[in-house]
């Protein structure tokens, strides 16, 4: 199987870091999880950590890509973090040549 893009991705805190949990499919719509360890506390560079690591697989978003953020037990739909993510996936694919972090 050989997935081509990130449906979901659900951030949550870990012992002072960053986990993502990825849900990857491929074209045929087998899915795949994939769990990363973000090197920061910090939720935007852990999504920008997953958006190089993600591109650098030649993966892209999903048109129906979710990102949800673990908050006091319950995931929320985060807009912000979503938006990071599918430009960083662009830029490092080449495709926004006038990103800004």
């Amino acid at each position: 199987m050989r997935v081509d893009r990130v449906e979901q991705v659900f951030v949550r805190r870990r012992a002072g870091r960053i986990e993502l949990l990825m849900v990857l499919e491929s074209p045929a719509g087998d899915r795949e999880r994939e769990t990363l360890q973000a090197p920061t506390g910090s939720p935007e560079e852990a999504v920008r950590f997953a958006g190089v690591h993600l591109a650098r697989r030649g993966i892209v978003a999903s048109g129906r890509l979710r990102l949800r953020v673990e908050r006091r037990g319950d995931l929320v739909d985060d807009a912000r973090l979503r938006a990071l993510l599918v430009a960083t996936l662009a830029h490092e694919q080449g495709e926004d040549p006038q990103w800004e972090p």
